[in-house]
This record gives structure tokens, C-alpha cells and sequence, in this order.
């Protein structure tokens, strides 16, 4: 899960190849907008032996017609710290700006998007990314039915909950400036403990190339992420809070 020689950089999704010829067509996955106009849910990371390495703070906000999704990372042994910020449209949750600060004793890693959508309806996003003193630029051409990576936890989240329901997406990764198919599947309901007591989930299969994510959602709105599964680690459900400055 963490990219770069410091172990800097913390991925939402596990990146890998694949041929397209192995994904459906994609299509628009966003059902539904679940979530309230403020909600910060605080994750504890867990290795395979749960012990706690650190935290996922997931924070959304709206603003006007917009949201803004906040992801942080935090991780106890080497003072990492990890932001990451993708303003959406409100309705439609396609991306138009993306910033990632990343810091850790080691190293700093700057990076930002700007998304546009090219005369036949495609998305694409002007990336700058500055790590170890260089600074590169790259147009990533995404096409239709894409959306930023860091936005994941949200647009699962939006999706038309039903057993064995499927779909395609494209996902675009601003950091690693690349953009590829993303399957999603929904696998029957479970029951995890959340933090007020057990609660009844769907499970989420997410195959992003040749790797495999696992999600857990409730059933029941707003649908909240309850457990995450990206081997080697995990992200379990501690806290919810919405209300700002609790």
C-alpha cells in the first residue's frame, strides 16, 4: 500500500496491469449522494497482527455546489503525514481540482491536478507533481465515465447497493499520472462491529487491475465505510462526527 523508498506515499487503491479486454464498458456508477453536507470518520490502520500503525481520517465537506473530500494519513513510527484533497461537483462527483502534501522525516512530496473536459466529453487532468527537487508535468487524457482515485471511499459509497450488481469505472491517479479501469462488485452482507455496536454491511470487491480491495458498507443510509481491506493492512471504523469541530 505505500509507494516511494521512504515509504511516503499511502494509495488508496493498489495499482496494477491489466488488459481493458478483461473489463465491461465503463458506465456511470454514481446512484445515489448518501452522505451529509459535513461527516469526518477517523479509521484505525491495523497490520496483519492488529496491531495499530496509525490512522485514516476520511472528512467531507460541502461547499456550495461542490464537495471537498479530505483524506489523511498518519502513521506513529515515522511522523508520516499525508493529505490528500479532490473538489467534486456535488451532483455528479466529477473531479475538478486535486492536492497531495505528503511529509515524512525522509522526504516531501507536492503534487496537483487540475481536471478539464476535452470537445468529445472526456475527462483529462494537467498534473504537476515535485518530489526529491524535480518537478514533471504530464496531460492525462482519462475519457469518459473517470474520476479522481482519491475520491474512492466516496464514490463506492454512491453506488446502487444490490446483490451481485456490477460495474466498470475509470479511475485517475494524479500522483502516479496514469488513469485505468477500476471493477467494482457487490458480494453479499456481513456483519462487522462498527462503533456503536454490530451493524449489517454489504462487502465490496474491488479489482483495480491484477489487485483485489475489499470494502464494507452499511446497508442502510448513509452507508457509511465501516471496514477496509488492503492487504497488508486494514482500516476499521472508529469514529464519527457530524458536526464541525467535535
Amino acid at each position: 500500500m505505500l509507494l516511494g523508498g521512504g515509504a511516503l506515499l499511502a494509495a488508496l487503491l493498489l495499482w496494477g496491469c491489466a488488459s481493458s479486454s478483461q473489463f465491461d464498458d465503463p458506465t456511470n456508477p454514481v446512484a445515489q449522494i448518501p452522505w451529509p453536507d459535513y461527516e469526518r470518520l477517523t479509521y484505525a490502520m491495523l497490520d496483519q497482527t492488529d496491531a495499530e500503525l496509525g490512522r485514516l481520517i476520511l472528512e467531507v465537506e460541502r461547499e456550495g455546489d461542490t464537495y471537498l473530500f479530505k483524506v489523511r494519513f498518519e502513521l506513529d513510527s515515522s511522523g508520516t503525514v499525508e493529505e490528500r484533497r479532490v473538489r467534486v461537483d456535488a451532483e455528479t462527483l466529477r473531479p475538478i481540482e486535486h492536492w497531495l502534501e505528503s511529509e515524512s522525516p525522509e522526504e516531501r512530496v507536492v503534487a496537483r491536478g487540475v481536471y478539464g473536459v476535452d470537445s468529445e466529453g472526456g475527462l483529462y487532468v494537467d498534473a504537476v507533481v515535485e518530489e526529491e527537487g524535480e518537478r514533471e508535468e504530464e496531460r492525462v487524457e482519462a475519457g469518459a465515465f473517470a474520476f479522481d482515485n482519491d475520491s474512492s471511499a466516496w464514490l463506492w459509497r454512491s453506488i446502487a447497493f444490490a446483490q451481485d450488481h456490477e460495474l466498470t469505472y475509470r479511475s485517475v491517479n494524479v500522483y502516479q499520472r496514469r488513469s485505468q479501469l477500476v471493477q467494482l462488485a457487490v458480494r453479499g452482507q456481513d456483519t462487522l462491529r462498527g462503533p456503536e455496536g454490530d451493524v449489517v454491511v454489504w462487502q465490496v470487491v474491488v479489482t483495480p487491475g491484477v489487485e483485489i480491495s475489499r470494502a464494507w458498507y452499511e446497508i442502510e443510509p448513509p452507508h457509511r465505510l465501516i471496514r477496509w481491506d488492503q492487504q497488508p493492512r486494514r482500516f476499521v471504523l472508529r469514529e464519527v462526527s457530524t458536526e464541525r469541530g467535535e
